[in-house]
């Protein structure tokens, strides 16, 4: 049985990928002098392009979920058209979209009892929900059925591991995720904060290093020493306006492990505003999160 993956736009996925397997996005936002945009849809780099130079500029700006009828909406024409429906979703950890999502869902099932209506919480943010959503997509192309799909993404859901760090602490102190304190003394410092999604799909600090080069060697590090299989997969980076960081990130990993492939994006607006320019993300299929980050396997190297 034919069915339609939706996923919303914290995924942040490529253009390439949005077309290539038809995936539907239901938009998340954000919020510049009161009036609302709409997340990045399609993949155009100029959109990015704007976007961080809005935040270069100290533009004040905040987000907004999907509610409810966003995702009625988009839903019900392919209910309509005799489609069942899966949905993979921003970790329910970071925002309200995946609950106002679960709450359409229910509200479809009673008007389409024939429909399968099914929903996923990543319990992921930005690429790395783009990932688990890529994967899905593979899943499919082999022939799988919508519950063989949902019972392995759930089986692996913690496979996904998030790392990233950021640039400046400020976008994180304005979010409330570090301490007015802690963003002062790192800041004076040059403290850079090296962190993941958890099993609950929260923001979490693993550790810090002194300085931009050394976290992205520390997480070059993690990644080859955690990562499993990585000759057979596609291992995802997303960055905040800063691709050659992106890519000294992927040599770093290259020269350690061996993968398939990278793929690079920006990070997505409603991501972006609360972590700011500079961010940069890994995302690949290794231990359980937890074990990930607790492990005591890594031996940081130090950039010269």
């Amino acid at each position: 049985m034919n069915f339609k993956l939706f996923t919303d736009s914290g995924a942040g996925l490529t253009k390439e990928l949005i077309e290539k397997y038809d995936i539907s996005i239901v938009a998340l936002s954000f919020i510049k002098d009161g009036e609302i945009y709409d997340s990045n849809l399609i993949g155009s780099e100029q959109y990015y392009k704007d976007f961080y130079e809005m935040l270069r500029n100290k533009d004040n700006l905040s987000t907004a979920a999907a509610n409810e009828f966003a995702f009625i909406d988009a839903f019900e024409p392919y209910l309509k058209n005799g489609e069942d429906i899966l949905y993979i979703g921003f970790s329910s950890g970071l925002s309200v979209t995946y609950s106002c999502a679960l709450k359409a869902v229910d509200t479809l099932k009673e008007k389409y009892p024939d429909r399968k209506i099914m929903a996923v919480d990543s319990l992921l943010a930005s690429f790395g929900q783009g990932l688990y959503v890529y994967n899905a997509c593979l899943l499919k192309e082999e022939g799988k059925s919508i519950e063989e799909i949902v019972y392995i993404l759930e089986s692996d859901k913690q496979k996904y591991n998030s790392l990233f760090t950021v640039k400046t602490l400020a976008y994180l102190c304005r979010g409330g995720r570090v301490s007015k304190m802690s963003y002062a003394i790192g800041t004076v410092v040059d403290i850079k904060p090296l962190m993941y999604v958890s099993e609950k799909g929260k923001l979490l600090a693993y550790s810090k290093v002194i300085g931009r080069k050394r976290s992205i060697f520390s997480i070059a590090d993690k990644v080859a020493k955690t990562i499993i299989d990585p000759e057979n997969q596609t291992v995802f980076i997303s960055h905040g306006d800063c691709i050659e960081d992106a890519k000294l990130l992927a040599k770093l990993i290259s020269d350690k492990v061996l993968v398939k492939g990278f793929t690079f994006n920006y990070i997505d607006p409603v991501i972006g505003v609360h972590s700011g320019p500079d961010t940069l993300a890994v995302f690949y299929k290794g231990f359980d999160r937890e074990e990930t980050v607790s492990s005591t396997a890594e031996q940081t190297s130090i950039a010269k």
